[in-house]
């Protein structure tokens, strides 16, 4: 059986637990008046705020303004490209100086015949003073076009040595104009030649595989 000393000690234990509860706040009180503050959730939607809709509306009014302003009255030619450009007569290209040319084309020739035109004397003839570069020149074209074979004489020198052919590498174009600017410079004074003579030429010679002689080369003439 329980001792009368344990119970006594066990009365007063719980008595004092009591006491303690009694001295502690309830929480719930304390809280109460915190509840009361927080907002109570709502169901549904909230309306959109008024000055939210006067934004959007103000936006799209500039908006509108704008590309009123700046649509060009919606004219396809401010918005299709092509038809901008087709509007527009094309421009022809500007005629290329046959001096220019010549003189660029030229620079394929400077290695044999020098800058001067003066060549190397006893390998490559001269072109300055010389009867093919002033002849015919259609004689000339045909030289360039398929280029010479065989002695070639040239202001009082003999020249035996080989030209190669331009025809497969130069343009019309590009052929006479350096023919125009040789026969133009150097002390050469000689009229000009034309991409035209140059096609005929080349039309006339269409047939021929092999390098002019000295000989062959003095009685070419077109159509003759």
């Amino acid at each position: 059986m329980p001792d009368e000393k344990d119970t006594r000690r066990s009365g007063e234990f719980r008595l004092s637990l009591e006491a303690a509860e009694r001295k502690t706040p309830d929480v719930i009180p304390l809280h109460r008046a915190v509840m009361r503050e927080m907002a109570e959730p709502r169901d549904g939607l909230e309306p959109v705020p008024v000055w939210l809709i006067l934004g959007f509306l103000a936006l799209a009014g500039w908006a509108g303004f704008y590309i009123a302003m700046n649509s060009g009255g919606f004219a396809p030619d401010q918005y299709n490209e092509r038809a901008l450009f087709a509007a527009k007569p094309a421009e022809s290209p500007k005629p290329v100086d046959p001096m220019v040319l010549g003189r660029r084309t030229f620079s394929n020739c400077v290695t044999c015949h020098q800058q001067n035109g003066e060549g190397v004397e006893g390998a490559f003839p001269p072109l300055a003073g010389s009867e093919f570069v002033n002849g015919p020149p259609e004689q000339l074209a045909a030289l360039l076009l398929h280029g010479m074979n065989g002695p070639l004489r040239v202001k009082g020198a003999t020249y035996n040595g080989e030209m190669p052919e331009w025809g497969s590498k130069l343009k019309d174009e590009q052929i006479a104009a350096v023919l125009t600017f040789i026969r133009a410079s150097f002390g050469n004074n000689a009229p000009p030649v034309s991409p035209g003579l140059v096609r005929q030429v080349r039309e006339a010679t269409a047939s021929r595989n092999r390098p002019w002689t000295e000989a062959e080369l003095k009685q070419f003439r077109l159509g003759g």
